[in-house]
């Protein structure tokens, strides 16, 4: 296992962690620390916009193919550095990948004009700083938090580069529980 030292990630909605648990040298298990992706993913109370006892770990692996929908752990640049007071890694949902159109009405995500179904969402989706329209560049995917209000994401610095992933979501360890997502 990989293990990642990570602090202050109030919003980045993921930390590092290392445990006994056996992985493959493609597999990373994180730490759950922000609410960014409430209600899916869980962190712990005290935190702000936590309700859980416990936090969730989240395990990735590299995957070469990204999808729409699928959880992803990434790097964060500089602008999401600066935008988002934090750094390291973060853990958001793909709702838009290259070539897509991601618009915002009436606190709902289209892609390519299709309003997205989305039960995961915690909330009303308002369209940030990158604007009420984003067409996704090549090699890019547009990402956001499930916890829409406390969510730092494509919204406020744009479409995520590709290269910057590090693993798509498979499981959420949440105590002795193993949910496979997806």
């Amino acid at each position: 296992m990989i293990a990642l030292t990570l602090a202050g990630l109030a919003l980045a909605g993921c930390g590092g962690s290392a445990n006994d648990r056996t992985a493959s040298a493609a597999e990373e298990e994180l730490e759950v620390v922000g609410a960014s992706m409430e209600p899916t993913l869980h962190c712990a109370k005290p935190g702000a916009g936590c309700h859980a006892e416990h936090r969730d770990n989240v395990v990735v692996r590299d995957e070469k193919k990204i999808q729409r929908r699928e959880i992803v752990a990434f790097r964060v640049g500089a602008k999401a550095r600066r935008m988002c007071g934090a750094g390291g890694l973060f853990v958001k949902r793909v709702v838009g990948r290259a070539g897509d159109v991601v618009s915002f009405r009436d606190g709902a995500v289209y892609v390519n004009g299709t309003r997205l179904s989305e039960h995961y969402a915690n909330g009303p989706t308002a369209p940030g700083e990158a604007g009420v329209e984003v067409r996704v560049p090549l090699n890019h995917v547009f990402v956001l938090g499930d916890n829409r209000a406390q969510s730092c994401d494509s919204r406020v610095w744009g479409p995520l580069a590709v290269r910057k992933v590090i693993g798509v979501a498979y499981e959420i360890e949440r105590g002795s529980r193993h949910i496979p997502l997806p």
